[in-house]
């Protein structure tokens, strides 16, 4: 299985979802595998906990599978899952409204400590208005391009554009700030 920056090449992602259509479930596993991990990373952005994750994981699968004949291929296959697992989030989120999700951030897979400023940048992502947080994380901790960006959310390629320049320059300012005080 050839592996591209944005996921399973193409023509992978196309002979796997026609397997998985027939009922190959080797072909389903495969699909699973190679698109939980970065899926989780997201849940645990969006959820307050790893268990809470965890659970909107296997949900976005589950969700993906039953629906998967509806499901017109047109573009990668992970944009899809981004947003089924969006909409798992919110619907989390929406059982958890007594809960502070700013106050009680996820807990981090030794994957995601790569480095000591973590907290630095944890801290100034909270600064961020929700729709600039979302696109700033879609764009560099999963590496989705401007496209799947806006698939994902729901708007134009040049709102997640100026959501993400926007987003960038607070962070910039916040960041300047922080170092000087």
């Amino acid at each position: 299985m050839r592996k591209t920056s944005g996921g399973l090449a193409l023509i992978d992602e196309d002979a796997l979802l026609k397997k998985i259509r027939n009922g190959d479930e080797a072909s389903l596993d495969k699909l699973v595998v190679f698109y939980y991990p970065d899926i989780l990373r997201y849940c645990l952005w969006h959820t307050p906990n790893r268990p809470t994750a965890e659970d909107a994981t296997q949900d976005t699968f589950l969700k993906a599978i039953r629906h998967l004949d509806a499901y017109i291929h047109r573009g990668k296959f992970r944009a899809y899952l981004y947003k089924i697992a969006a909409n798992v989030c919110i619907d989390y989120s929406r059982k958890k409204v007594s809960e502070q999700l700013l106050g009680d951030w996820p807990e981090y897979d030794h994957q995601l400590e790569r480095v000591e400023s973590d907290a630095n940048l944890v801290w100034l992502l909270r600064g961020l208005p929700d729709e600039q947080r979302e696109v700033v994380l879609l764009r560099f901790a999963h590496e989705l391009k401007v496209r799947e960006i806006a698939e994902v959310i729901g708007v134009p390629m040049r709102t997640v554009q100026s959501r993400l320049r926007s987003a960038l320059k607070r962070l910039e300012k916040d960041f300047i700030g922080r170092e000087e005080s």
